[in-house]
Formats: structure tokens, C-alpha cells, sequence
């Protein structure tokens, strides 16, 4: 949504939205409370080689501001590193919600 300029990054921080991770991986209907089908988003995205790219719940999101993020995947070694990283970062902003993430690199193989 912030993408597409619905909302201001400010805004996404509080938005009252149910995860989107769950969403993405299950892809079926929400409870009645929430009435909203879970239907995945898809999008079209043109990668490069040496790309990076963090897939996370908003256990992470709500607590690490995006700076914070963008910074620790960046200078990470490697994928695993990036994890590590941010688990931390969400650990010590306190987190009181669970933190999924995952990170890729766009690789080509020879």
C-alpha cells in the first residue's frame, strides 16, 4: 500500500490490517470476525543478480523502524547473517509479537 501511495509509511506503521505473511503462505479465508479473503498478493518484480530480498512478518516490522531493516540486511555477510540480525534488532526493541523472516539472494549459477 505504500507502494502504490495509499498509505504513508507512517500510516503502515499502525495499520489495523490482519499479518500478511499468513496471507501470503496460506492463501485461504480468515476467520468471520475478520471477513477479508486471504488471497495472496502477487506481483511482478525484475531482479538482478546480487539482489536482496526480506520476506518478514510485522513481529519485526512493528517494532524495527525500515532504516533499521534496510541497514542490517545490507551489511550482512550472507543470508543467514541478515536473520540473525534482525531477530536481534526485533529482540532488543522488545518485541511482543512472534518474528518470521526470510532472507534471499538473487544468485546466478554457472
Amino acid at each position: 500500500m505504500i507502494d502504490d501511495g495509499s498509505l504513508s509509511p507512517e500510516e503502515a506503521a499502525s495499520h489495523p490490517g490482519p499479518a500478511l505473511l499468513l496471507k501470503a503462505l496460506v492463501g485461504e479465508e480468515r476467520p468471520a470476525a475478520v471477513a477479508v479473503a486471504c488471497r495472496p498478493d502477487v506481483r511482478l518484480q525484475e531482479v538482478l543478480a546480487g539482489d536482496r530480498y526480506l520476506l518478514c512478518s510485522d513481529g519485526l516490522t512493528a517494532v524495527v523502524d525500515a532504516a533499521d531493516l534496510r541497514a542490517a540486511v545490507v551489511a550482512a555477510e550472507d543470508p543467514q547473517e541478515a536473520v540473525r540480525r534482525l531477530v536481534d534488532l526485533a529482540r532488543e526493541a522488545g518485541g511482543p509479537d512472534n518474528v518470521a523472516c526470510a532472507v534471499a539472494d538473487v544468485v546466478v549459477e554457472e
